[in-house]
């Protein structure tokens, strides 16, 4: 029998013979927190969720915080795929033309900077995104659309926030329902025509980006899901958090394997090409 072509090759030279995995960048919010002394001071930080939720699927998270925008091109090419996870600020929305609806709004000027040019140059490369919450909103902003900046002054028959009172767990437990586009490409992922969804944001999808599909609505008609329109692409946003409890809430669960197999498959394509140069 012969000998595999790559038998004398060292490990190295086979990336998935060497224990590699996908590696995904979670993007980094910034944050006055109080330290060891009851002292504000600025921190870095990563979406703790989002980066278990990566590790328990076997992939890799990784941050690339204040990266430059002429900088950016390079350091996505380390990586197969970019999560952007919730956070308590907002999107500025001088993004989208407009002043702050109240005084006293928190935004995260470092985070808009790497995010809304990332997310352009993901759809242009084919790289997986997702968003939940605020990284779905960064998704809409950065393709051009615009949000409710508060959604209470909208009014209707669904809470979309928290209650400050209730525990962690508590709040990010399925609030409301959402109804799934008929036959569109979330359906045909989670396999059923509506579901129930956590909820607790204060920003919403006010006008949807030229080349963005809207896949569910929660009963006020708020966009709650949508894509790329190329489904080719996995580029989603999700004002829900299917990265919270996707482990017992299998419609969660096949968001959250579509998003890792898409990284996966991106990671296979390079490896397939490194592997043909040598």
């Amino acid at each position: 029998m012969n000998a595999p072509h790559l038998i004398n090759a060292p490990e190295t030279a086979d990336p998935l013979a060497a224990g590699r995995v996908p590696c995904v960048w979670v993007v980094s919010s910034h944050r006055e927190l109080g330290n060891e002394h009851g002292h504000p001071q600025p921190y870095t930080v990563m979406d703790e969720v989002g980066t278990r939720t990566l590790l328990n699927r076997g992939l890799q998270p990784v941050c690339f915080p204040r990266v430059p925008a002429g900088r950016l091109p390079l350091m996505l090419d380390l990586v197969q795929g970019v999560l952007l996870g919730g956070s308590a600020t907002n999107v500025h929305p001088r993004h989208y033309g407009e002043e702050p609806a109240h005084p006293g709004m928190e935004f995260d000027h470092e985070r808009e900077a790497v995010t809304l040019p990332l997310i352009r140059l993901c759809i242009e490369r084919g790289v997986p995104l997702i968003g939940f919450c605020r990284g779905s909103h960064e998704i809409n902003v950065a393709m051009g659309g615009s949000l409710h900046q508060d959604l209470k002054l909208r009014g209707g028959p669904v809470v979309h926030w928290e209650d400050p009172d209730e525990s962690l767990a508590d709040q990010y437990a399925e609030r409301h329902e959402v109804s799934l586009v008929p036959g569109g490409e979330l359906e045909r992922l989670t396999g059923c025509p509506r579901f129930a969804v956590s909820s607790l944001h204060m920003q919403g999808v006010k006008r949807l980006a030229t080349g963005l599909v809207a896949e569910a609505h929660a009963d006020d008609g708020l966009v709650e899901a949508f894509r790329w329109h190329d489904a080719r692409q996995f580029a989603w946003g999700f004002q829900f958090h299917p990265e919270w409890g996707h482990q017992a809430h299998p419609r969660y669960a096949r968001i959250i394997g579509t998003f890792v197999e898409a990284c996966w498959e991106r990671f296979r394509a390079q490896v397939g090409v490194q592997s043909a140069t040598l």
